[in-house]
């Protein structure tokens, strides 16, 4: 077992960014039980692992839309059930909705 599980988790979220990501599936992936590997990767990252989930979703979708992609096809590829709920998640998070960030 990893003395800090949370470099291998984030490994994990990131390969699968498209698809949903449960506490015990990523726990599993790492060897720890659901409860202390939540508190060991919130104490190693400063988040829940759902909150940095959304993080790292907010980040390739700003990284998509730069170079271009549409809404549709950013809420597709970083696992957001629809342009809707990107939508209100973009701009939860930046202020802006993903339309105005190219």
């Amino acid at each position: 077992m990893p003395l800090d599980p949370a470099p291998e988790a984030v490994a994990y979220l990131r390969d699968r960014l498209a698809h949903p990501v449960t506490v015990t599936e990523l726990a599993g992936a790492v060897r720890l039980s659901p409860y202390h590997f939540v508190r060991v990767f919130k104490r190693a990252t400063g988040h829940t692992p759902h909150r940095y989930l959304v993080l790292l979703r907010i980040a390739e979708a700003k990284r998509l839309l730069e170079d271009g992609a549409t809404v549709t096809r950013t809420a597709q590829q970083c696992g957001f059930y629809s342009a809707a709920h990107l939508s209100a998640v973009f701009l939860r998070e930046t202020g802006v909705r993903p339309s105005r960030w190219a």
